[in-house]
């Protein structure tokens, strides 16, 4: 932190403190993920608000879960951090009025009672590895996600 005084005839009239701007923007690695994915699910609109870390968080919908669902469609969202490739996305949500029509109710790794960017959520807790060699996008992530659930017995 840097402070500023102005002063004239040595008497303070001001004092500012200017706080470095530590916003960062959204990394290549990151937008180049969000294109991909827009390109994967091209009949879903995104919404996305950068994390001010380089990251961003993203919002798909509508998205396919399948018959075995009520809704059959719904929306996605998750974090992209600064650090992907080499981070993972973790935890992924979808939206909170999900139920399974054989009337099962989630239990873990599906739990509900969650919230991602101000919509009530269910938390589909499903970790990657791979993510820490670079090795999975953003774009594989999603779909194996969306593979588990269809799988969930």
């Amino acid at each position: 932190m840097k402070c500023l005084c102005v002063s004239i005839l040595d008497l303070r009239l001001s004092h500012l403190t200017i706080t470095p701007n530590e916003v960062t923007e959204m990394k290549v690695e990151v937008s180049t993920g969000i294109e991909e994915l827009k390109r994967q699910f091209s009949a879903s609109s995104f919404t996305v608000r950068e994390d001010g870390q380089g990251g961003a968080y993203v919002v798909l919908e509508p998205v396919s879960l399948g018959s075995r669902y009520g809704p059959e469609s719904t929306w996605v969202g998750f974090q992209i951090p600064a650090q992907y490739p080499y981070a993972d996305i973790y935890p992924v949500f979808i939206g909170a009025g999900v139920t399974r029509v054989d009337g099962v109710a989630f239990t873990a790794p599906v739990t509900p009672g969650h919230q991602f960017e101000g919509r009530p959520a269910i938390q589909v807790s499903r970790r990657s590895g791979a993510a820490q060699n670079g090795l999975q996008k953003v774009t594989a992530k999603i779909l194996k996600i969306l593979d588990f659930l269809e799988k969930l017995p």
